[in-house]
């Protein structure tokens, strides 16, 4: 061969590469700022997040992923309590142990508040992401078919439960309802993402929920190991970036490190077309949320300041689930008149639990 032909040769090879993190650098279109000193600093760093030695590959990032997560303590209290094996009730078991009410110990104060880092979660500190990434890893074990959800400023998941039904299980915010498939528009199933919106619908006979939160009804539905991997990434690249929720976790700001992180998370996935669009406009839709929210929370809290008394409250509670409050609580919205009184007492315990000023002993 001539020596333009070795040149030729050559060059075909170093395009044909099977590539794989460690050479990430070099074989990802870098943006002009990632160098490969932050590519390097990124990669530590999602290393030392996960508790490992910085000299592991990242080619088997899922696999360490889940090791990491099965070495928490609280996934392991979970393993401990949960040893029947597979069967329908697993997903509901699993939410009544994990969910925030169940916490039997406190955490560190000095502990990161992040609580999405493996390193972060194992001094105590649990998050929506963290307890989405252990009942996620715990129900992979069983081939639970489930989906990761990503919600404005939130993470939860959706368990398929039958063909016909669907589990919001929401472990951080105590909630925990099933309800029919079809409400869920724009839901693909567990092997594709979708952009999805929670519908209003009757509930049926077999429904039944456990909690009192208000639900996200926009969301962006992942498969159930890109979700969690995505995710825990995301969390990374956040924390290099300075985001708030990462004050406490000890992680200096790098931009250029956390862009890095989120190339290797495209390197990893790949590029996702539907989950770039929706975080495009999640800016918007975070704004939207903590204004409902907010809205939430002065509604009842000028029905508190109105009806201190426990029957006024129940019954002017209860009658203002068919309006708007109800949309934002579709598993009760369209229940019997019964159903609603029972939700507005649990509410009123709700309220009564958190020491609401407004409700004194006197006024049960």
């Amino acid at each position: 061969m001539s020596d333009k032909e070795i040149e030729q040769q050559n060059m075909i090879e170093k395009q044909n590469i099977n590539p794989t993190i460690d050479n990430l650098d070099e074989q990802l279109p870098l943006s002009k700022e990632v160098s490969a000193e932050k590519m390097g600093i990124a990669k530590k760093l999602i290393l030392a997040s996960l508790g490992v030695e910085s000299n592991i590959s990242l080619d088997a990032f899922d696999e360490q992923l889940e090791k990491a997560t099965k070495t928490l303590p609280r996934y392991q209290e979970i393993e401990n309590e949960l040893k029947a094996g597979k069967n329908e009730e697993l997903p509901y078991e699993l939410f009544k142990t994990l969910k925030t009410d169940s916490d039997k110990t406190k955490a560190d104060e000095s502990a990161p508040r992040d609580g999405s880092l493996i390193t972060s979660m194992k001094r105590g500190n649990i998050e929506c992401a963290g307890r989405t990434l252990i009942a996620s890893t715990f129900l992979q074990g069983y081939n639970f078919n489930h989906v990761i959800v990503s919600a404005p400023g939130h993470a939860f998941l959706i368990i398929e439960q039958s063909p016909d039904t669907l589990a919001y299980f929401d472990a951080n915010n105590n909630l925990f309802f099933t309800f029919p498939r079809q409400a869920l528009e724009g839901y693909k199933g567990i092997e594709t993402t979708s952009e999805c919106r929670l519908k209003e619908y009757s509930p049926r006979e077999t429904d039944f929920y456990d909690g009192a939160s208000t639900v996200f009804s926009d969301f962006i539905t992942m498969p159930a190991k890109e979700g969690v991997g995505r995710q825990y990434l995301g969390n990374v690249a956040a924390a290099l970036n300075g985001n708030k929720e990462f004050e406490t976790s000890g992680i200096t700001v790098d931009k250029e490190a956390s862009e890095a992180t989120k190339q290797i998370e495209e390197k990893i996935y790949g590029k996702n077309e539907v989950l770039d669009n929706y975080y495009s406009k999640v800016e918007d839709l975070i704004k939207n949320q903590e204004i409902q929210t907010d809205d939430d929370k002065k509604i009842i809290g000028e029905i508190i300041n109105s009806y201190p008394k426990h029957d006024d409250f129940v019954s002017f509670f209860s009658a203002t689930l068919d309006g708007n409050l109800g949309a934002r609580i579709p598993y009760i919205k369209n229940t019997p008149k019964e159903q609603k009184i029972a939700f507005a007492e649990k509410v009123w315990g709700t309220l009564k639990n958190k020491g609401s000023n407004k409700i004194k002993k006197e006024n049960y």
